[in-house]
């Protein structure tokens, strides 16, 4: 059965969510910041918020503890939302966090992002940096050590 993000929030009978008022800034982190100018404390402050997190809910669990398995099988099923609430949030939130160091979760998540109710241009930005920072980090990961081999 398919997931469907947007029915993870009433945004609509609870005014203060409507406009991410109330909500922590690191939320809507993985929206507004394109994935070049995720400093170090960014990087920081998003992982110290989803580890702060708890849940007695398993597959939740596995993912706010950073395994990336869990926290793309969170959100690779589910529908584009109408609007983005606070349960949308947190969960790219938490594929934000493991975006980080795993090229997999930094491509689906730039798959999520084109699905997202975001300006065009935001929204084509915001998911061709984290398709660019996918590549970059695969190229890492499969360059060879240049120790001993005459360089």
């Amino acid at each position: 059965m398919e997931a469907d993000l947007k029915n993870y929030d009433d945004e609509q009978s609870d005014p203060a969510r409507r406009h991410g008022s109330g909500r922590p800034r690191v939320l809507s982190y993985w929206r507004s910041i394109p994935a070049e100018e995720f400093d170090d404390a960014f990087k920081s402050e998003v992982t110290a918020f989803v580890r702060g997190t708890t849940t007695t809910i398993p597959e939740w669990r596995r993912a706010i503890a950073g395994d990336t398995v869990a926290a793309i099988a969170m959100v690779i099923d589910c529908k584009a939302p109408d609007t983005i609430g606070i349960k949308v949030d947190f969960a790219m939130t938490v594929l934000l966090a493991c975006a980080f160091d795993d090229p997999a979760a930094a491509l689906v998540l730039s798959v999520k992002l084109r699905q997202m109710p975001l300006p065009a241009r935001l929204r084509k930005q915001l998911a061709t940096s984290w398709l660019v920072a996918n590549m970059l980090s695969c190229l890492k990961r499969s360059a060879p050590t240049c120790g001993g081999h005459g360089t």
